[in-house]
């Protein structure tokens, strides 16, 4: 087998192999033999049919079958001689298949990217505050009280007028609390989680922006556009609902909002950029934190992975089959083993920083 390799930008690789006539014969012999152990032909039994004839009538099959054998053959051969770590499948194009010209053809590859890991332990992190202020407590008590609001009648009118609730003892209880005192440590509470979450999710991107600050490598487009999609996706959905809330409390702004072509121009290509963007950095991340999960031996447990099923079962009252069926469909358990697998590997990080 004669096979080049040239490497291209964004993880892409062009080969292109050729084989000699003598094997593509051999492959052909080989397959034929095949057939002709099941082949059917008429006049003969089953089989004992003649060479020739079983080149009249299984021609196709026989091409289709060599393809198979060939193809794969000689892919898996040229990623073991040039050590490619390949993504996906790879693109086959302008094949030629003769007998005495021989086989040919040519394939783009994707592979993973190179990556050597520099130093990505004791990253030094500056964790954000989750003390709440008196004035939050506040202002989250009107919000409240808003959202419990009535609009009744003025006297001697047909106009409505918004009347909130005393934020007393009362009000607590008809929540479900037992005095205001309660209710205002419970909003307290809340705020505070919040910002807990928040502050552990701050010190996950700065170890994200840490690292892909201190490796750069090129990233498969086609996953990188496979991310893209899905963010745009997501995006578009939580637009659609916006508009919609708009649309029910101030339909006449809606309405000139759908009919600005500008502003959906505008507001399509920005979305586009920004997906872009969040699709390399998000692919990069995944690529780093693979690297060093392998290179510090962190691995999902299987016990580990059924503790949370179940845990997604109870959850949802689902049996823990019905969870198992949804995942398999379009790779969700693959997705749920990776997304565990690399929150250990940012668990690991956090523990190896130096947090101030």
């Amino acid at each position: 087998m004669k096979s080049s390799i040239k490497r291209l930008k964004n993880c892409k690789h062009a080969v292109e192999v050729n084989l000699p006539a003598e094997k593509v014969k051999q492959t052909f012999d080989e397959v034929y033999n095949d057939i002709g152990k099941h082949a059917s032909v008429p006049g003969f039994r089953k089989g004992k049919a003649p060479r020739d004839l079983l080149e009249i009538n299984y021609s196709k099959t026989a091409r289709e079958e060599v393809l198979k054998k060939l193809i794969p053959e000689t892919y898996e051969k040229i990623l073991e001689e040039n050590k490619l770590d390949a993504i996906g499948y790879p693109d086959i194009t302008d094949v030629k298949l003769d007998l005495k010209e021989g086989f040919s053809y040519k394939a783009s590859i994707e592979t993973k990217p190179e990556i050597v890991l520099k130093n990505y332990k004791g990253f030094k992190l500056k964790k954000k505050s989750a003390e709440v202020k008196d004035e939050e407590v506040i202002k989250n008590l009107e919000i409240l009280r808003e959202s419990h609001s009535q609009n009744v009648p003025k006297e001697g009118t047909q106009e409505k007028e918004k009347i909130l609730p005393k934020l007393d003892d009362e009000f607590a209880k008809d929540i479900g609390l037992e005095s205001l005192e309660k209710l205002k440590e419970a909003v307290r509470q809340n705020i505070k989680l919040k910002l807990e979450q928040d502050s552990e999710a701050d010190l996950d991107v700065q170890i994200i922006d840490k690292l892909l600050d201190s490796i750069d490598f090129e990233v498969p487009e086609t996953l990188v556009n496979s991310e893209k999609e899905r963010l745009m996706k997501d995006a578009d959905m939580r637009i659609k609902y916006m508009e919609a809330l708009q649309k029910k409390e101030n339909p006449d702004s809606a309405k000139a909002f759908a009919e600005s072509s500008k502003n959906k121009r505008q507001s399509a290509f920005l979305l586009e950029e920004n997906a872009h963007k969040q699709a390399v950095r998000q692919v990069k991340a995944f690529f780093i934190l693979d690297k060093i999960a392998a290179a510090e031996k962190i691995y999902l447990k299987e016990e580990e992975l059924d503790k949370y099923i179940e845990g997604l079962a109870a959850q949802y009252k689902k049996t823990k089959e019905e969870v198992l069926g949804y995942l398999e469909k379009g790779h969700g358990m693959d997705e749920l083993a990776i997304n565990m697998r690399n929150k250990k590997v940012m668990e690991f990080l956090l523990r190896e920083a130096k947090i101030e």
